[in-house]
């Protein structure tokens, strides 16, 4: 164990001494860049400056013998000013850019030299600065050229151009160099040799930190360290010691909440395994976590062998409550079915289904749940319900049915009865013959609504813009909602999508909820029809409200059942056929009504999806 700890004490002295001298050559060699850079910089803009002013003195005083062409005295100027210490060439150009004075190149006076340097200089009209190689030695030199101008005049007179080598900057410039290396050399040797003291002092203590943390992560808490350096090593070694006090609190205080939290799941798990819901929980990568005992028995899987699977390997794709989880998780909110049937080899299963979003303390989303319940039994009993429902149904419409039908028979058998005895009378044969076929049209026509309401029709569906058929209906009825003082108030949306129906039926529901409405507004009134659609899963809602004399509950309870009726003409089948077609279009119809506050027929009907 000592040679383990002195391993690792020779190492974390190393990187120290590794990292520290890492960090220190960084700092020096920035140091020593940005030092000869700004002296650099320095050097370049003194010789630029220098040589400016020893291009604008010679223009100074070469302006008189540009003016007058005087070649000689530029001649001596030039070659007074090539006697300038790093000056390498001088060269005056005239009005005409000719070459009026060319120190130590007398054959090039009145030429105009082509290369692109003086080309460059000669069009100026301000101060030029050029960096160029000059000569076979290629030496790099500072081309400055200046313009002359004589005073009240834009006009240009010549230009005066000196050549500033930079091979004596350059010399500087290395000198510089040298000192900062020797200079950066000196203090990493110092700064090595620091970290190195430095390293060692404060690896020492940290070997023995480090062995005694060692023995507490084996588990022995019992570890104390006595450091006495004086410094943050010291303090280190106090809250040590401090920590491995408050880690035997706090494992004692684990057990206990281990304790608790294992109580808590043994009794969550009594709950879940007692539910009389079936519960699935899923993960956010669509795995299953959670199944209970119900939920066992009613899909007839066993959790021990499906728990931690993909819900798509243990339901199918197409399977009811994967596509509602899968729902969940994608819209991030519950979806709850009342009903739900579920096919399995011996029948179907009926549940209630409602899932939820499962999310932590702070609402962040950990996965989704499912709840259901089996209704099986219940549906059977509804079932059970309904038949006696249809046979009570059966009894009052044979009421109904016989009520109507004995008003007509029994005017067609009072007059088969007297058709022997007056046969020959023309008053009661005309009487015969206008009465005994309007009855017998009658019970045609109740027989034909009877068939309608009980036969189910297959009718060829096509696309339809219900707001056409519900103005078609107003406009049949117009001229008698205008004798009635009824208002039509056109509410309807211009931009629904169509729905898949049949026109001639839906025609009928509709103009059967106009007349009711203006049956129910004999003094007159408002008819509000009114048509939208909220959301692509959504069906389309078409909303017919009336302000005429409303209905009590009783009536708006039995409206749709056949042969109900609180009218004095009329056998009760339009609301009840009406209901049939909303029905077989796959839609819902809904009525609220107020006795004198009006009615409300609310329908729903699905709309065709792009």
């Amino acid at each position: 164990m000592d040679f383990r700890k002195d391993s690792r004490s020779i190492r974390l002295r190393t990187r120290l001494i590794f990292y520290s001298t890492i960090i220190l050559l960084l700092v020096m060699a920035l140091v020593i860049i940005l030092v000869e850079k700004r002296q650099s910089e320095t050097i370049h803009e003194e010789a630029r400056k220098r040589g400016i002013t020893i291009a604008g003195h010679l223009a100074a005083v070469s302006t008189n013998a540009l003016l007058t062409y005087n070649y000689i005295v530029l001649k001596q100027n030039a070659e007074r000013v090539v006697l300038e210490k790093d000056v390498l060439y001088v060269i005056i150009h005239d009005k005409e850019d000719k070459v009026a004075a060319y120190s130590q190149h007398d054959e090039k006076q009145g030429m105009i030299l082509t290369d692109e340097v003086s080309q460059k200089a000669t069009r100026a009209r301000a101060p030029l600065i050029q960096p160029i190689l000059y000569g076979e030695k290629e030496v790099r030199v500072l081309d400055i050229s200046i313009p002359v101008y004589i005073k009240e005049s834009q006009e240009k007179w010549g230009t005066i151009r000196i050549g500033l080598s930079l091979e004596g900057m350059s010399s500087q410039i290395l000198k510089t160099r040298l000192n900062l290396l020797f200079l950066g050399g000196f203090a990493i040797a110092l700064g090595i040799l620091g970290s190195i003291f430095f390293a060692r002092r404060i690896t020492q203590p940290i070997s023995n930190l480090v062995g005694t943390t060692i023995a507490a992560a084996k588990g022995d808490l019992d570890q104390v360290i006595d450091i006495h350096t004086g410094d943050e090593i010291e303090e280190l070694g106090k809250n040590f010691n401090h920590m491995i006090q408050q880690i035997r609190l706090h494992q004692t205080e684990l057990e206990n909440r281990l304790r608790e939290i294992t109580s808590l799941k043994a009794y969550t798990d009594n709950v879940l395994s007692s539910m009389t819901n079936g519960l699935i929980t899923i993960d956010l990568e669509e795995k299953i976590v959670t199944l209970n005992e119900m939920a066992e028995r009613i899909l007839g899987k066993r959790s021990g062998k499906i728990v931690g699977l993909p819900l798509e390997r243990v339901l199918s794709e197409d399977h009811p409550l994967y596509r509602m989880m899968i729902e969940t998780l994608s819209r991030e909110e519950g979806v709850f079915r009342s009903e739900m049937e579920l096919k399995k080899d011996e029948g179907s299963l009926w549940l209630t289904v409602g899932t939820s979003l499962l999310t932590d303390g702070k609402g962040k989303k950990l996965g989704a749940l499912v709840l259901f319940q089996d209704i099986t039994g219940i549906k059977a009993l509804e079932e059970k319900l309904r038949q006696a429902d249809r046979l009570a149904a059966l009894g009052t419409l044979s009421a109904g049915l016989a009520h109507e039908v004995k008003n007509p028979l029994s005017a067609i058998k009072t007059f088969v009865q007297l058709l022997p005895r007056k046969l020959e009378n023309p008053s009661f044969m005309e009487k015969f013959n206008s009465t005994v076929p309007r009855e017998i049209d009658r019970i045609n026509q109740l027989v034909e609504d009877l068939l309608e309401l009980t036969r189910r029709r297959v009718h060829p569906f096509v696309a339809l813009d219900v707001n056409y058929l519900i103005l078609q209906v107003i406009d049949l009825h117009g001229e008698e909602m205008e004798k009635k003082q009824i208002r039509f108030e056109d509410h309807l949306d211009r931009t629904i999508p169509p729905v898949e129906g049949n026109s001639e039926t839906l025609y009928r529901a509709f103009s059967n909820l106009a007349i009711n409405a203006i049956q129910a507004m004999p003094e007159g009134g408002s008819l509000i029809i009114s048509s939208k659609h909220d959301s692509p899963s959504s069906g389309l809602q078409i909303i017919f409200r009336d302000t005429g004399v409303g209905m009590d509950e009783e009536t708006s309870k039995n409206l749709f059942n056949p042969f109900f009726t609180t009218k004095d003409r009329g056998v009760g089948l339009g609301m009840a056929l009406t209901h049939k077609i909303i029905e077989d279009h796959r839609g819902t119809i809904e009525v609220m009504s107020e006795k004198g506050a009006g009615t409300t027929f609310v329908l729903m009907l699905p709309v065709i999806k792009s």
